[in-house]
């Protein structure tokens, strides 16, 4: 491995552990930025004291992107100060502000929301069922997902921001195709881990139907989905989740002591 492939690795290395441990108002994530191309920076204007301030003075500009899409704009970062030096600063610092938002709109939902969905939903349900390869599963899907962050840092040196517009596109319809697998995944995780069991039964000579079959053959999964649908209105409405959970836990005993539910 070449010395600066090495000092690349830092870089990443660097924004993998501590890119999103400094957080704050001011700058937010800007601080975890500037530290890891700090390696970069040291190398870069090694002969350029002066640039090498005004190098450091850019990077701790606001930053907030997905900490997972950030490296494609650290890439682009890289390729440009490498050849413009001091030049590029004012590009680079335009390059950041354009691309933070783009891209923490489609990181959020390629790497946050559907797979911490899809892997989080199949892991709780192994666990629950006292499988602990659910533990494991969650853990390496995470790892998996850090990793990331190497060949998109490399994406973002080789091709520039000229490769933006064809992978927004791509990414767009794998971000479609996989929003639909996530609602797949939620819908049948409310049909199979919400229970709401009705104490009503129907009896009629010799036969019996319990409240939750006569409501099944109308829609199967029916009560769970109603408790879904309300609790997703209270969060669209801002009630904290824990208000929620105290609502539904309030509720269930009500219902259960008015012999309502079972």
């Amino acid at each position: 491995m070449s010395k600066m492939k090495k000092l690349y690795r830092k870089v990443m290395n660097r924004w993998i552990v501590f890119g999103a441990t400094s957080l704050n108002y001011e700058k937010y994530e800007g601080l975890g930025y500037t530290y890891a191309m700090l390696p970069f920076i040291e190398e870069n204007y090694k002969d350029d004291p002066k640039g090498k301030e005004t190098a450091i003075k850019t990077q701790l500009q606001f930053f907030n992107t997905t900490p997972y899409t950030a490296p494609f704009i650290m890439g682009i970062d890289v390729g440009m100060e490498e050849k413009g030096k001091t030049a590029s600063l004012e590009a680079v610092s335009a390059l950041k502000t354009g691309l933070m938002g783009p891209l923490a709109g489609i990181g959020d939902s390629l790497f946050v929301t559907i797979p911490w969905t899809i892997f989080g939903a199949i892991a709780a349900n192994m666990a629950l069922q006292g499988n602990p390869f659910g533990c494991i599963l969650w853990i390496i899907a995470s790892i998996l997902l850090r990793l990331t962050a190497y060949p998109l840092f490399n994406v973002g040196y080789r091709s520039g921001t000229k490769m933006l517009s064809s992978i927004n596109t791509t990414l767009k319809a794998l971000t479609n195709a996989a929003s639909v697998l996530g609602l797949m995944v939620v819908g049948a995780l409310a049909a199979t881990m919400v229970k709401v069991n009705l104490a009503f039964t129907f009896k009629q000579g010799k036969l019996m139907m319990t409240g939750n079959s006569i409501l099944d053959q109308i829609m199967p999964g029916l009560l769970p989905a109603a408790v879904v649908a309300i609790i997703y209105y209270l969060l669209g409405k801002k009630v904290k989740p824990l208000y929620v959970i105290l609502i539904v836990l309030v509720v269930s005993v009500v219902l259960n002591a008015m012999h309502i539910l079972a």
